[in-house]
């Protein structure tokens, strides 16, 4: 009981830390744009930052299973350039388009999740090596930018669809289906596995089973930012996706997630990915040149880490 408090209280201080990190940012923000909490300046933010949310919830699914996945950016490059060379002309065409790409993505996480499970080797030296296989499909798929998204649908995801912002409803019904999620067994299961392999194996869990699951997970949650990031853009870019693979895993590691497995929860991810986010875009507004904007950029989120270290260490005391 002792442990499960102070597990609870460290996951609560990690939240508060990352938190008072956010509204400093947006105090920030708001200099720049003083219209930073209207409906519409809430639209293109969530716009801009819901494939990196969703690129991070993927990246934090393989994390609770003790894993690293350096192919997500390729994965969720794949599914952008499905979904963006399908011919998508009507409702329907998106939507196939759309299910071809998630069909392509999650595959491609369960392949990853076999050769993790079976092959015996660390899932960074495993998804390493995917990356280029992923890659390598994908200018197969789309050997230079180019592809086509429907102007409705890229304007409805802009600029809001009769007045919702359709990348906050998405959010927001991520976070609310990992909820449900975390309470499934196969749920349990990605804890339970990422915790304690042996002890979940003699408890009669099938290991690989679940890693399998969970990397396929993965591979969805990719898709499904490359879906968006194709429609936020209208077209697609086979390349594109290198940046959120290391963008991800910092987004998991300040919303608390545990390199080591079992450990973290989706809401921090989220509200990592929305900092990056954040950081990224008020770096930009000031005009610094892109070379400092990334070592600024690289100084901050170390020291984030570090403050936030130190704080859940303290309340562990």
């Amino acid at each position: 009981m002792r442990e499960r408090v102070l597990g609870a209280a460290r996951g609560n201080t990690d939240l508060l830390a990352l938190a008072a990190l956010l509204l400093v940012l947006l105090i920030a923000y708001q200099h720049y744009d003083s219209g930073l909490l209207t409906p519409a300046s809430v639209t293109i933010l969530s716009a801009q930052f819901l494939p990196l949310v969703l690129a991070a919830s993927g990246q934090t699914t393989v994390m609770l299973l003790g894993g690293i996945d350096l192919s997500l950016g390729a994965v969720l490059g794949l599914a952008m350039a499905v979904f963006a060379t399908y011919d998508a002309q009507g409702a329907g065409g998106v939507v196939t388009a759309a299910a071809l790409a998630l069909c392509v993505a999650a595959l491609a996480g369960a392949v990853n999740g076999t050769l993790v499970a079976y092959a015996g080797l660390p899932p960074i030296v495993v998804t390493l090596a995917a990356s280029f296989l992923w890659g390598g499909v994908t200018l197969v798929v789309l050997p230079q930018p180019g592809g086509a998204v429907p102007g409705g649908l890229v304007k409805a995801y802009n600029n809001g669809w009769n007045g919702i912002a359709l990348p906050a409803v998405a959010i927001a019904a991520v976070l609310a289906l990992w909820k449900l999620l975390r309470a499934t067994r196969h749920g349990l299961a990605l804890y339970a596995v990422g915790g304690n392999e042996h002890g979940a194996y003699a408890s009669g869990l099938h290991t690989r089973g679940v890693k399998i699951g969970g990397y396929a997970l993965a591979g969805a949650f990719a898709g499904l930012a490359g879906i968006g990031l194709a429609i936020q853009t209208g077209s697609a870019d086979p390349t594109i996706g290198a940046p959120y693979t290391l963008n991800s895993i910092a987004a998991s590691v300040l919303g608390g997630v545990s390199f080591f497995g079992g450990v973290g929860r989706m809401r921090g991810t989220v509200l990592g990915a929305v900092v990056i986010g954040l950081l990224t875009n008020l770096l930009l507004f000031t005009g610094i040149s892109p070379f400092y904007q990334l070592i600024l950029q690289g100084v901050i989120l170390v020291v984030a880490l570090a403050l936030k270290t130190y704080l859940t260490r303290e309340a562990a005391v």
